[in-house]
């Protein structure tokens, strides 16, 4: 992630930025010019005494101080809250330590019981979601990113009392260069913003790029006054926080004659997260995507939802093919399940669309192809990729099937997935469903931006004798994977100021990022792990010429800070291999409520200003014995008891009651 200096954000009642650098510099000049003077004087006169030079030192500090004085710049206009206000970084150790434990202890409480109605939560999570590819452009054509990207921020902002939060999004080259993709966004009443404008051009041989996302702290101006505003690519003030996505790979649709990808990232798979745009005579300004609202699902044009994609069944005729068992295949039947309400959509079957028409999976379809030769089952029942077209149709069971079986009744009438008007009185209204809840009726249509989904029969499209169906822009869909990044954090020193000049803090990026699983040791009972950005550069509040490297301090919950052991990794410029003491057991399960199974956040602690960066891993505690005896499993807990199995003496077990078997694992 770009690293935007802290030095530029100025602390809550100090005085002007410009005007504090100016006279440090002035300050800094004038003292080195007395030590040349005094070092030239020295080698031309007889050496002085030491009295001397002390008096003359402080003379001269006492100058510099009533020079800076006379000199300072007009300072932001006085606040009475930010002036008897205390900064984090000019607290002792022991009551920093204390207020950070104080705010976790909250967290947690908020994070296991919920945040009380009308109270911003302590953490705050901005979460990204974002299509996981985004097709090849060429020449000068702009393709938009569908879906585009969606942030979602729970907690609050940094903004000044009148100012909407704004926040940033750009999109970055492999080689660290921006495109021309580049948007400015307002958080809605829901927290929510969407970048409907980012498009990827000039990708030439680029096989991918990043998402950049900043928050921004605008003064006293709405985000909406400047919907296309940039960044000056080095003034990064207005930015007090930055986070990049993973790369996102650029890819070209493959080859109709074959489903078989380049890569295996470009195919489908089951459980994983997707989401299905559809677009009238390929005009982008038509582009609908796939939305569930209430219970419904609906074709909208400024929202979307990412919903989980659940392999039921696959064809016979896919198991022959050289396709992993959780890739998606045409004629699999799936069903997509909302990952916020868990409601699902009907069984549907996924059907090819080529040149016009659509292919039902009926086992006897044959399909000549441009050159005239007949496609075999890998075209026909191939692996569906990335950003293809493809139909959702109903799956109605054979009722001579026996339950569980996934066959078709083959003398229902096929009909499909639509987002346009329905064509036949017969259509019928595609629902969620939970299970045991009846469908809720149809919705009035009083949304000119959201379309109710209906079910509609196609016209046949005869073809060679195979049985086919008209594929209408209506009934086809592109799909394509989700992927999303997600950071928590708690601003420890904006707590007790939500609506502070959005300057006064410090910027809180480069956030450390875990970039590998944790191990846990149980011979020394350390967690090693390694860590990017783990050392900041703490010298904004000290005036130093030259960056001074501290590292993170690294807590367990309310528990810290933790010993730890650092060591650069050989071949990552900006990663630590970090190896930490946890605490006993008995802390840890004190911390986590006394009870037989206990999980604490692992966190890193900024000490300059007691930023509080989640690591987005956790350490879970659980007494064995316990939860098998709650399991009612009484004979199998007695077994383990005799198996001496759990952690020793370097976990400090010996302390725990007799006849309890501890593990403790990273998750």
């Amino acid at each position: 992630m770009t690293d935007f200096g802290a030095g530029t954000s100025t602390s809550a009642g100090a005085e002007d930025p410009a005007g504090s650098r100016y006279m440090d510099e002035l300050t800094s000049r004038l003292l080195s010019q007395a030590q040349e003077m005094a070092a030239a004087e020295a080698a031309s006169e007889a050496p002085r005494s030491e009295e001397l030079d002390s008096t003359t030192a402080a003379s001269l500090e006492t100058f510099m101080a009533s020079l800076k004085a006379h000199l300072q710049l007009a300072p932001e206009p006085w606040n009475e809250e930010r002036t008897v206000r205390r900064r984090m970084h000019n607290w002792s150790t022991a009551e920093r330590h204390a207020r950070i434990r104080e705010v976790v202890r909250e967290q947690m409480r908020q994070a296991a019981h919920g945040t009380p109605h009308g109270v911003q939560p302590l953490m705050t999570t901005v979460r990204c979601l974002h299509a996981s590819v985004a097709q090849k452009s060429y020449g000068t054509e702009k393709r938009f990113l569908c879906p585009p990207p969606a942030v979602n921020v729970r907690g609050s902002l940094r903004h000044a009392e009148h100012a909407v939060p704004a926040l940033f999004m750009q999109i970055q080259s492999e080689d660290g260069e921006r495109f021309s993709g580049e948007q400015l966004a307002a958080l809605d009443e829901a927290h929510q913003a969407r970048f409907t404008e980012l498009h990827v051009t000039g990708t030439g041989k680029a096989k991918s790029f990043r998402l950049q996302l900043h928050l921004l702290a605008r003064r006293e101006q709405e985000a909406r006054e400047a919907k296309r505003q940039r960044i000056d690519e080095h003034d990064t003030s207005a930015s007090w926080a930055s986070f990049d996505s993973a790369p996102i790979g650029i890819i070209s649709k493959p080859s109709k004659k074959s489903a078989k990808a380049r890569h295996a990232s470009a195919h489908i798979t089951s459980n994983a997260s997707v989401s299905l745009f559809n677009r009238i005579n390929s005009q982008t300004y038509r582009t609908k995507y796939l939305s569930a609202h209430e219970g419904h699902l609906s074709a909208q044009s400024r929202a979307w939802t990412a919903f989980r994609l659940v392999l039921l069944a696959r064809p016979p005729q896919a198991q022959a093919l050289d396709v992993d068992a959780d890739v998606l295949t045409y004629g699999s039947t799936i069903v997509l399940v909302d990952e916020v309400s868990g409601a699902t959509t009907d069984p549907l079957l996924v059907c090819k669309v080529d040149r016009g028409r659509i292919l039902p999976p009926l086992g006897e379809a044959r399909v000549t192809l441009d050159d005239g030769t007949l496609a075999d089952e890998s075209y026909l029942y191939g692996a569906v990729s990335q950003m293809q077209k493809i139909a959702l149709m109903r799956f109605v069971p054979d009722p001579s099937r026996a339950e569980g079986h996934w066959e078709r009744d083959a003398h229902a009438p096929r009909t499909y997935l639509c987002a346009g008007t329905p064509l036949h009185a017969s259509a019928q209204h595609a629902t969620l469903r939970h299970l045991g809840v009846p469908p809720p009726p149809p919705p009035p249509p009083d949304d000119a931006h959201a379309l109710p989904l209906t079910y509609v029969a196609a016209k046949p499209a005869a073809w060679d004798g195979a049985t086919l169906d008209d594929a209408e822009d209506a009934f086809c869909w592109t799909l394509v994977s989700i992927s999303h990044f997600e950071y928590s954090f708690i601003d420890v020193d904006m707590l007790d100021t939500p609506n502070a000049p959005p300057g006064v803090g410090l910027a809180l990026t480069p956030f450390p990022i875990v970039t590998t699983m944790p191990f846990y040791d149980t011979n020394t009972h350390k967690v090693a792990m390694t860590v990017q950005h783990f050392f900041y550069d703490a010298h904004v509040l000290q005036s130093l010429d030259e960056p001074l490297l501290e590292h993170m301090e690294v807590w367990l919950g309310p528990l810290g800070p933790l010993a730890l052991l650092t060591a650069p990794t050989p071949d990552g410029e900006q990663e630590t291999d970090v190896a930490v003491h946890l605490p006993p057991l008995r802390a840890i399960i004190d911390a986590g409520g006394s009870s037989p199974q206990c999980t604490l956040p692992l966190l890193f602690v900024r000490a300059l200003d007691g930023a509080i960066y989640h690591s987005g891993r956790q350490v879970a505690c659980q007494d064995l014995v316990a939860v098998v005896r709650a399991a009612g499993d009484s004979r199998a807990a007695e077994a383990l008891k005799k198996l001496n199995v759990g952690l020793g003496e370097q976990a400090g077990a010996q302390e725990l009651p007799p006849g309890s078997v501890w593990t403790l694992r990273v998750v």
